[in-house]
C-alpha cells in the first residue's frame, strides 16, 4: 500500500510539474505552488526532470511493473502458505537493463527530442543525457549513436519489463493472420450466399417459364361420354 501510494504521488507530481514553482533547480516566481504534491511534489518533479528529462517516465513504468510483480508474488505466496524465494539473478538483470534503458533513452532524448527542452528545467534528457549524448555523437556520429541507442532501448526494455520481442512478434503475427483468415472466411460465406441466391433466382425463373408454357400450350381436354345402352324390359310370366 505504501509503495502504491508513493508511485501515485510521484506520478501526480510529474504530471503537474510547473517551472514557476520553487524547487530543486529554480527559485520560482514567488507565487503559490501549482504542483498537486505541494512543495515536496514540486521538488521531486523538478529533480526528476533535471536528472533524467522525460526519460524519468521509464523509471515510473519500471516501478509500476516491479510493484505489480511484487504484489503477484505476495498473493501467490499467501495462497500457497510459503514465501516466494528471491531471484538475485533476475534482480541483477533488471537493474542492469534499467541502467542501459535510462542511458540510451536519455541520449536519444538529448540528440533527437531537444525541441521539448523548453518544458524541462534542464537539457533534454536531463543531466544524464547531457553527459552521455555529446560523447556518443562525437565517437559514433549522429546516425550511428541513434542506431546503437535504439537497439539499447529495445533490448533493455525486454529485460526490464520481462517480455520477449519474439513472443510479441508472434502474437502480433497471429492476430494479423487471424484477421485475414476471418476476412477470407467471411468473404467465402458471402460468395456462397450470393451463389445460393443466384441459383434460387434461376430456379424460380425456370419454374415460371414452365408454368407459362403449360398455360399457353396446354391441349384441350378430350371428354369421353359413356354410351348408355337401352335395357330391355323383361317379360312378365
Amino acid at each position: 500500500v505504501l509503495g502504491l501510494l508513493a508511485l501515485v504521488f510521484w506520478c501526480l507530481a510529474l504530471l503537474t510539474h510547473s517551472p514557476l514553482d520553487a524547487a530543486f533547480s529554480t527559485s520560482g516566481n514567488g507565487g503559490p505552488v501549482r504542483n498537486w504534491g505541494g512543495r515536496l511534489g514540486a521538488w521531486l518533479a523538478d529533480a526528476s526532470y533535471f536528472l533524467l528529462g522525460f526519460t524519468v517516465w521509464w523509471c515510473v513504468a519500471a516501478a509500476l511493473r516491479a510493484w505489480a510483480a511484487g504484489l503477484a508474488r505476495w498473493l501467490r505466496a499467501d495462497s500457497e502458505g510459503t514465501a516466494a524465494p528471491g531471484l538475485p539473478r533476475g534482480r541483477l538483470v533488471f537493474w542492469i537493463g534499467l541502467a542501459v534503458l535510462l542511458v540510451a533513452s536519455a541520449a536519444l532524448e538529448w540528440s533527437r527530442l531537444y525541441r521539448f527542452e523548453a518544458r524541462l528545467p534542464d537539457h533534454a534528457g536531463g543531466a544524464l543525457g547531457y553527459l552521455v549524448g555529446p560523447l556518443a555523437v562525437k565517437w559514433l556520429g549522429f546516425t550511428g549513436s541513434g542506431l546503437v541507442f535504439i537497439a539499447g532501448v529495445v533490448l533493455a526494455a525486454a529485460a526490464v519489463f520481462r517480455f520477449s520481442w519474439a513472443q510479441v512478434a508472434e502474437a502480433i503475427g497471429a492476430r494479423i493472420l487471424g484477421f485475414f483468415e476471418a476476412r477470407r472466411e467471411q468473404r467465402e460465406m458471402q460468395e456462397d450466399l450470393a451463389f445460393g441466391q443466384q441459383a434460387a433466382r434461376e430456379r424460380e425463373e425456370i419454374v415460371l417459364e414452365e408454368r407459362h408454357e403449360i398455360e399457353e400450350h396446354h391441349p384441350t381436354p378430350v371428354l369421353i361420354e359413356p354410351v348408355i345402352a337401352p335395357v330391355p324390359a323383361s317379360e312378365r310370366v
